[in-house]
């Protein structure tokens, strides 16, 4: 999957633009970066979403993982997570969560804030 770069401008409440909104398919990861985080992109039931890249739990790229149903699990060590929560799936007794971010598509562009 591609990683896609754009400038680092943002807007008056800190969204920068990330790619053009259609390259963001159902179900489909697409990674960028934005204010020097690797984000990933995906819609899933209609909605977007922006996902930090780094696993909670060690850190692997997530961007290699599986998005499936709503679930984005971790190549390495297969932990699962909830794309609309954040909350961990599997296994169940840890504390772990993704690391999310605000998102907006405007003008045909995905827009991300980088911060929390």
């Amino acid at each position: 999957m591609p990683l896609f770069k754009r400038g680092s401008s943002t807007d008056a409440e800190g969204f920068a633009d990330a790619i053009a909104a259609d390259s963001v398919r159902e179900d489909e990861m697409t990674a960028v970066r934005v204010g020097g985080k690797k984000v990933i992109l995906t819609r899933h039931a209609g909605r977007l979403y922006a996902i930090d890249s780094a696993c909670p739990h060690g850190a692997a790229d997530l961007s290699e993982g599986l998005l499936r149903r709503g679930q984005l699990c971790c190549h390495e060590h297969d932990y699962c997570f909830d794309i609309a929560s954040g909350r961990l799936v599997w296994p169940d007794d840890e504390p772990y969560r993704l690391r999310r971010y605000d998102v907006k598509e405007e003008g045909g562009v995905v827009k991300v804030r980088p911060t929390r």
